[in-house]
């Protein structure tokens, strides 16, 4: 008698249990399932931001460090810079990030002794959107050559606002706080020399976007804020290889204003990049004598001919405009409004 080697076909696994068999070999079951709860988290959190992001920024936006929301707050800012459509608009996205940490920083400063201790954290994630603003800077110098000008200028305009506050707001706190505003400043003078170098390149290929008068006003505001630091650090130099190198800034900037009188720009970023190594630590030296120096001298940061010529491109009507905080001689409560946003 033959037998027939078959299966019933009640029990004869279907095709959908041998693929996930096989698929089973090379995926481990683990993880598959830490995978997809990876998935979840971030589909809720995106959820959260697309479909009640008015209404979750509303509720949080306000929340200072140390506040219930704080948190929620910080995460859905990186959720929207992750669907940021392009660099323009994460430029402005971090720019506005950028102005509400220097909002908490001034708010902070004037805040009980307790509250300050959040100071230094808060600094340090001011420094991140600086550097994500330089990242920023260097994509769109690479995806859009001919408007990367604009942003250039607006990062000019911001680090002037942005200084002039972190100054202010140095004034008094405790020496971890100084020394992460300090570092905060340091960053800033990069950042400003890598934007001006891209205006002083579009203006030597003859872009009109990056006219003379605008140039020398950039020029001039980084050398305000570099005369008001090196002038300090003379004054309150606790040694004489610290007053030698505040010196040294000095005469720097001396050269510098000559090369731009001699128009000779290229020469003029080269020793404008010496004077911010020169003056990198005059914070830590003398910040009240800074700032009060910072405060006499920031009525120039925007002169007349810069707010005749180097008006902002205006920001789509979806776009943030991260340029908000702009004023012709910033303040520390007033240069970030992160609330009229």
């Amino acid at each position: 008698m033959q037998v027939r080697n078959q299966m019933d076909r009640a029990t004869r696994p279907t095709l959908a249990v041998r693929l996930g068999h096989l698929f089973s070999i090379f995926v481990p079951t683990e993880s598959l399932m830490l995978a997809g709860r990876v998935v979840a988290v971030f589909l809720l959190a995106a959820v959260t931001v697309v479909a009640g992001g008015f209404a979750s920024v509303g509720v949080y936006r306000h929340s200072e460090p140390g506040q219930t929301g704080y948190a929620a707050k910080v995460a859905i800012e990186k959720i929207q810079l992750i669907f940021a459509p392009n660099a323009d608009y994460r430029v402005r996205l971090l720019a506005e990030y950028a102005d509400r940490r220097l909002d908490e920083i001034a708010k902070l400063a004037d805040s009980a002794p307790a509250k300050r201790a959040a100071i230094a954290a808060t600094a340090r994630a001011f420094e991140q959107h600086i550097a994500g603003l330089e990242a920023a800077l260097l994509e769109v110098q690479q995806a859009d050559p001919d408007g990367v000008v604009e942003v250039a200028k607006l990062l000019e305009r911001k680090v002037a606002i942005y200084q002039d506050v972190l100054a202010k707001s140095s004034v008094g706190l405790p020496a971890d706080a100084v020394a992460a505003l300090a570092a905060a400043r340091n960053r800033l003078d990069e950042v400003s020399i890598k934007s001006l170098a891209v205006i002083v390149e579009k203006h030597l290929q003859g872009n009109a976007e990056a006219p003379k008068s605008v140039l020398v006003s950039k020029f001039d505001d980084r050398l305000h804020q570099a005369e008001a630091k090196a002038d300090a650090a003379v004054k309150a130099a606790p040694d004489a290889a610290q007053a030698a190198k505040a010196k040294a800034a000095q005469a720097a900037i001396a050269a510098t204003k000559q090369l731009i009188k001699e128009e000779k720009y290229e020469a003029a970023l080269s020793k404008m990049a010496e004077v911010v190594e020169l003056t990198k630590e005059s914070e830590l030296v003398a910040p009240e004598a800074a700032a009060a120096t910072d405060t006499a001298t920031d009525a120039a940061t925007d002169t007349a001919t810069d707010a005749a010529t180097d008006a902002a491109t205006p920001a789509d009507t979806n776009q943030p405009t991260g340029d908000s905080t702009e004023s012709p001689a910033p303040k520390a409560d007033d240069a970030v409004g992160s609330g009229s946003r």
